[in-house]
This record gives C-alpha cells, sequence and structure tokens, in this order.
C-alpha cells in the first residue's frame, strides 16, 4: 500500500502549489495558534485552489462548537485535524471529516495509547509527539514501537520530527496510512523544495522495501 503524504503548515497559495508538485496527498492549514497560522479565508481560499485528491486539512486545538463548526462550513470537504483534548460528544456531528491527533509522550505506553484509541474510536487517528505543553510542532519523534499494535488496527498517520532522513524507518518500522511532516520539510521557518521532494522519495522508497 502506497503511504500517503501530508505536508502541514502551510500558509500560501504558492506553497500548496509546491506541495502538490511534490506529492502531497493532503495539505494542512493551520486555524490554531502558531507561527504558521492562517484565517479561515485565507485557508478557504488555499483549498479552492487544490486539484481534486489533494485533500485540504484544517488543524484547530480545542475548538469551540460554533469555531468546528464554522470549519467545517467553510469548505465541507476539508478533513477537521482537532489537536486538543476535545470530546468526542464534539466531534461526533462531523466524525467523517475528524483527524484525532493522540500525543505520544515519553511515558506513554502501548496501554494507554490503545486506550486513547478506543475513546476516539470514531474518528481517524493521528499520533504525534507530546513534549511538555506542546501539542505537535515540536520536531521530536516519539518512539514508534509503542504504536505498532495501533497501527496494525486501524489506519493511522503517523507525525513528530519526520525528516527525509527518518521518514522511510518510520514506514518501515509501522507500515501507517501515512506520514505527517510540517518542520522536517522547512528551512529558516519556509517550505523548501528540495527537503520536500527529498521527503517524497523518501517515502516512495520505503513503500518499495
Amino acid at each position: 500500500m502506497r503511504t500517503r503524504i501530508k505536508f502541514c503548515g502551510v500558509t500560501a497559495q504558492a506553497e500548496a502549489e509546491l506541495a502538490v508538485a511534490c506529492g502531497a496527498d493532503a495539505v494542512g492549514l493551520i486555524l490554531a495558534p502558531s507561527p504558521r497560522r492562517i484565517s479561515l479565508h485565507d485557508a478557504v481560499a488555499i483549498a479552492a485552489t487544490l486539484p481534486p485528491f489533494v485533500t485540504p486539512t484544517f488543524v484547530l486545538v480545542d475548538p469551540d462548537e460554533k469555531t468546528l463548526a464554522a470549519a467545517h462550513a467553510a469548505w465541507p470537504a476539508a478533513t477537521l485535524q482537532c489537536a486538543g483534548e476535545e470530546e468526542p460528544d464534539l466531534l461526533d456531528p462531523y466524525a467523517p471529516r475528524i483527524l484525532k491527533v493522540l500525543h505520544v509522550a515519553a511515558e506513554s505506553t502501548p496501554d494507554e495509547l490503545d486506550a486513547a484509541c478506543n475513546r476516539y474510536r470514531r474518528f481517524n487517528v493521528l499520533l504525534d509527539t507530546k513534549a511538555g505543553a506542546a501539542r505537535g510542532g515540536t520536531g521530536a519523534r516519539f518512539a514508534w514501537d509503542r504504536a505498532i499494535d495501533i497501527v496494525r488496527k486501524r489506519p493511522t498517520i503517523v507525525a513528530g520530527g519526520l525528516t527525509p532522513e527518518n521518514v522511510g524507518e518510520a514506514i518501515r518500522t509501522l507500515r501507517p496510512y501515512g506520514v505527517d511532516v510540517r518542520s522536517g520539510i522547512e528551512r529558516d521557518g519556509r517550505k523548501d523544495e528540495a527537503l520536500m521532494r527529498a521527503f517524497q522519495a523518501a517515502v516512495n522508497d520505503a513503500d518499495r522495501t
């Protein structure tokens, strides 16, 4: 199976076009507090430029009901990536579009991760690194071996410290449905075409082995 690629933290149409050219299956548009935060209006404008089969992903952290509804209404085909402590009941009305982020801390055990997945069993899941109070974007990887059972049970996206140098190892270890990268394809805080193409090449190479 081909591993899907999400390039996250896209802030402009030119970056979105570059992401598509470098093999992105999904483009992450951050609506939560972040150096790469953009407005919902700008996110919709970028989403409108994406070709078929490239999914815009609106990244939110602890949205209230109004914010979540507004994001969905603005672009109903967008995935809603929720990276906070959202209650399942809040997400239920949008279940087919939800990508729930589960944070893996240094002390997380496989049983704890399994329990978290069961709590959010109605939604697609992305595993990301937890470091202190940071919710994603840490540039640090988690212990992939702790997630092997989860990835075998359900389609899972893996994030956290991925780079062109280590994404192949992550894929060969976990065989996830997809991988998600932000800082690992940036130089000086900006998307870098050479790194993006190297990331795509590493994913493709791992899929062949």
